[in-house]
């Protein structure tokens, strides 16, 4: 996304979580290129082929819907929690933890053969009221517990960690303001070794958003500043998260984010699109051409990351458009004029014209 872009922001996943109480109706799509899921290849078997992983963000109430699960199953082989692993679900007081909903999650991803991508440990959004707060070495405490609890629990059963999730400003000049910064800007070289000594085996990630757009973006500059930094001084980091919430008003070319992961990438970092969704209500043209254009989109964000060895997968930001933070006129308006139908399949759970782009884009179509 372009600098002065950017819309009022509140962080991404917390819209989802807002998003999740307050939608609405959403409006079914009538995809002219629908069809019956027996009708389609496993997406999950063509990323596979194409040695990446296709994942999906889901709320582990969704899984009460059989036909939902059917296809989370069938298509996808990572799963991220939208927000059942956040501190404000999983340590609502201090030192009492919830982890039934994240259990649920995981053993739903272990029985159907499925990566998780665990989200979030420490975030300055969805924190507990009590989180807030805390000040010096409560504070300092407080994190290292979470961290080493929840990475400690899921030990073995978490293929990746968001560590730290949007610690940077908006503007890119330095971190933002949060109850953490108060620890110092090295608060997040902390997070990362205790998440590391709690499961040594997980990929630990940096997470944000609007870094995609690659040199001269100024977020994108300090998050490569940001994670040079921490590798450079021997912080146990495996990679970068770049959200890939798609504006199409305001939006780097495919070439663009290729050449940004390559340069993430020369640092030994592995890269991973977290939070993929393409919003249509804004393209021209009648629905047909904007699921067209949505196909495109999704198809060279993709072949950005397979164009790259070390971008290793894709995950959507949730699995049907009934289902998307953008579904609720609330947050639709960050996107402009709705309906946006962002996601891959629709409403009824038809694949639409852009789940056939991403399997096209692994192919090598």
């Amino acid at each position: 996304m372009k600098p002065g872009s950017r819309l009022p922001r509140v962080g991404y996943c917390l819209l989802a979580m807002l998003a999740s109480s307050c939608i609405g109706r959403s409006v079914p799509v009538e995809s002219p290129a629908a069809a019956p899921l027996g009708e389609v290849h496993p997406l999950r078997e063509a990323a596979a082929a194409a040695h990446r992983h296709i994942g999906a963000a889901l709320m582990s109430r969704y899984l009460n819907d059989v036909s939902l699960g059917t296809v989370v199953a069938t298509h996808f082989d990572s799963l991220t929690p939208e927000n059942e692993m956040k501190w404000q679900a999983t340590e609502p007081r201090p030192g009492e933890f919830t982890l039934v909903a994240g259990d649920k999650l995981v053993a739903f991803a272990q029985e159907h053969d499925m990566r998780v991508r665990g989200h979030t440990l420490v975030w300055h959004q969805q924190l507990a009221p009590w989180v807030t707060g805390l000040t010096g070495e409560a504070l300092r405490e407080a994190m290292k517990r979470h961290i080493r609890r929840l990475a400690g629990h899921w030990r073995g059963r978490i293929g990746q960690w968001d560590v730290v999730n949007e610690a940077l400003a908006d503007d890119g000049h330095g971190l933002r303001d949060s109850p953490f910064l108060s620890l110092g800007e090295n608060y997040l070289d902390e997070a990362f070794r205790a998440a590391h000594a709690a499961d040594p085996e997980a990929q630990l990630f940096y997470n944000d958003y609007e870094i995609e757009a690659g040199k001269g973006n100024p977020k994108s500059d300090a998050a490569y500043r940001l994670v040079k930094r921490m590798k450079d001084a021997g912080v146990p980091i495996h990679g970068i998260g770049m959200q890939m919430h798609v504006d199409p008003r305001h939006w780097p070319s495919a070439e663009q984010i290729r050449r940004n992961v390559e340069r993430f990438v020369a640092l030994g970092l592995v890269v991973e699109f977290t939070e993929m969704d393409v919003p249509v209500g804004q393209l021209r043209g009648p629905l047909v051409e904007k699921l067209r254009q949505q196909r495109t989109i999704a198809h060279d964000i993709v072949a950005a990351c397979l164009g790259v060895e070390g971008c290793t997968g894709i995950t959507l930001w949730g699995v049907s458009d009934r289902n998307s933070w953008l579904a609720s006129p609330v947050w639709a308006r960050l996107r402009g004029q709705g309906p946006h139908f962002p996601l891959a399949f629709d409403a009824e759970l038809r694949p639409k014209p852009m789940f056939f782009g991403i399997a096209d884009a692994f192919a090598g179509r």
